[in-house]
């Protein structure tokens, strides 16, 4: 679906705030709700914004005002985009995407983005803690969730864990991990 979880919300938000992120790369961005966040506690919702905003979005259809907050929006699968992009950016988000790739695909994803984060620059995954069954919504493949990523796949992979999806918070058992690229 192109909404995430908003229990996650509040920890995201304060990661980015809290390292005044100022170029801000969100992958697969389904409605853009994380853009307008970006819009709203970065940038104070005032014009002209101070923060580079780039989105990646493979299905189209989901286009609607929110995509308007973005500087650019690659319409495309997200492996493409970081296969041309050669820009460093301060955080770039995984919100709600992983579960949709396999596992295979999914570390390869993991690895190109982090390539793509700027030195002291953060990446954060969020992604269910329990796998849930789903399979293409609204026509649209890419929706079909194809693994569970669990804490000790993340930590495998350089993460540290800042919820394992134990507690569960409205409802949702999430999964959130975060990178930071260390240097300067």
């Amino acid at each position: 679906m192109p909404i995430g979880c908003f229990s996650v919300v509040p920890t995201v938000v304060a990661e980015l705030v809290q390292r005044q992120s100022r170029s801000v790369l969100d992958l697969g961005i389904g409605m853009g709700f994380y853009g307008v966040a970006v819009r709203q506690w970065l940038d104070s919702g005032v014009l002209p914004y101070r923060t580079l905003l780039h989105g990646v979005e493979a299905w189209d259809s989901y286009r609607n005002p929110c995509w308007n907050v973005y500087d650019h929006v690659f319409v495309g699968r997200i492996e493409d985009f970081l296969a041309a992009s050669l820009i460093q950016y301060d955080a770039i988000l995984l919100m709600d995407v992983l579960e949709h790739f396999d596992k295979p695909a999914g570390s390869n994803v993991l690895e190109r983005a982090f390539e793509r984060l700027a030195p002291g620059g953060v990446f954060l995954v969020v992604t269910p803690a329990i796998f849930e069954s789903q399979g293409a919504v609204h026509g649209n493949e890419a929706e079909t969730h194809r693994s569970l990523w669990t804490a000790a796949d993340m930590l495998e992979r350089g993460f540290e864990i800042l919820s394992d999806g134990s507690l569960n918070t409205f409802g949702h058992q999430m999964l959130v991990a975060r990178r930071i690229r260390v240097g300067s």
